[in-house]
């Protein structure tokens, strides 16, 4: 009799174990399906009553459309229209539009809107920040960003974004090499980029200002994720090259080359893994794997007017106007892939109907 206890107790103690196993291992934690009587937990509000993930944001200029992408990559809608503070004529987004930097914030500074969800959160305002800059740059992680503004003669950095955003340097036209056409700053908040308008590339340190490059024609440069190198893509030489922990004594690198017929506006992106680059004149995309160095082209259904870093990784925004579907390339797949969010209900139907 007692091993017959001896063998109950050691069984109910291997279904204990078991189960801890289950519910604490690699395999993740298991949770009961949902009943009628408790339905899945939300990941994202959408207006009342609908729940839905959120992948990123639209917004056209001048305040006339902004709107949340919901659902998954090849399965997403846009949400009805939100309600922007009233004055607002711009919203810029940073990688993972988890916020908003707005432009004609009250007070005549830039102002911060949180998206922790898909309905926009009360304005905050950025004391001293300056009112419509002409560059904008944000970290690859959006804690911090650089903005710089001809017409008032200052590059400002705003670290603690989102929730503690505070001015942490300021230059004056006087500080500054030249005019700024292109700024880039790293997860650091303190690493900091200019490009000239004759394409020469400085790093920007409290110690003063130091010449790193001279290029032909620069027309994206971007920090990778929680590092201090570079990547600049110079459409004159056609070449992407990496610049490592600027202030050192190596210079930039080319990784790739051949990056020729890249005109009009140009957007560069990167998750660390592969650089996107995308251009106003061209129905292209270039991607370049980053351990590799290979490079594909993918062919665009849209101008990539944009390249916007979306809530998920390796996922970007390139296309968008009101009324029109948005395309998304996720450059997670091995040969790139484009989805397409089709255009609000209302344009459809406007369609339908010849307005």
């Amino acid at each position: 009799m007692r091993n017959v206890e001896t063998i109950r107790t050691l069984f109910a103690i291997s279904l204990l174990f078991a189960a801890l196993q289950f519910g604490c291992g690699g395999g993740g934690v298991f949770e009961p399906p949902p009943t009628s009587n408790q339905p899945p937990a939300p990941q994202a509000s959408v207006g009342q009553g609908m729940q839905a993930p959120v992948l990123g944001f639209v917004y056209a200029e001048g305040g006339t459309e902004a709107r949340a992408i919901t659902g998954i990559p090849g399965g997403s809608s846009f949400s009805p229209p939100l309600t922007v503070p009233e004055g607002i004529t711009g919203l810029v987004f940073p990688p993972g539009q988890n916020y908003a930097l707005a432009e004609g914030a009250a007070g005549g500074t830039l102002g911060l809107i949180p998206l922790a969800g898909a309905v926009p959160g009360a304005l905050v305002e950025i004391p001293g920040a300056m009112a419509k800059p002409d560059v904008i740059a944000f970290s690859p992680g959006g804690a911090a960003a650089a903005v710089y503004s001809a017409s008032e003669g200052q590059l400002q950095v705003i670290a603690g974004l989102p929730k503690k955003p505070q001015l942490t340097r300021q230059m004056t036209s006087g500080d500054l090499p030249g005019a700024v056409r292109l700024l880039a700053i790293a997860d650091d908040g303190v690493t900091l980029v200019a490009v000239t308008v004759n394409s020469s590339v400085y790093l920007l340190s409290s110690g003063g200002t130091e010449l790193l490059e001279n290029a032909s024609d620069v027309a994206g440069i971007v920090f990778t994720p929680r590092s201090n190198n570079a990547l600049i893509f110079d459409r004159g030489a056609g070449t992407l090259s990496l610049l490592q922990a600027p202030g050192g004594a190596s210079a930039a690198r080319v990784l790739a080359g051949g990056l020729t017929g890249i005109g009009g506006n140009v957007a560069l992106g990167t998750d660390g893994l592969r650089a996107v680059i995308g251009s106003s004149s061209a129905n292209q995309l270039w991607e370049i794997d980053l351990g590799s160095l290979a490079v594909q082209q993918i062919h665009a259904p849209a101008t990539p007017a944009v390249l916007e870093p979306l809530r998920l990784p390796g996922h970007y925004l390139f296309a968008w106007q009101p009324g029109q579907p948005a395309w998304i390339l996720n450059t997670n797949e091995p040969k790139g892939t484009v989805y397409f969010v089709p255009a609000a209900p209302e344009a459809q139907q406007a369609a339908r109907s010849g307005l």
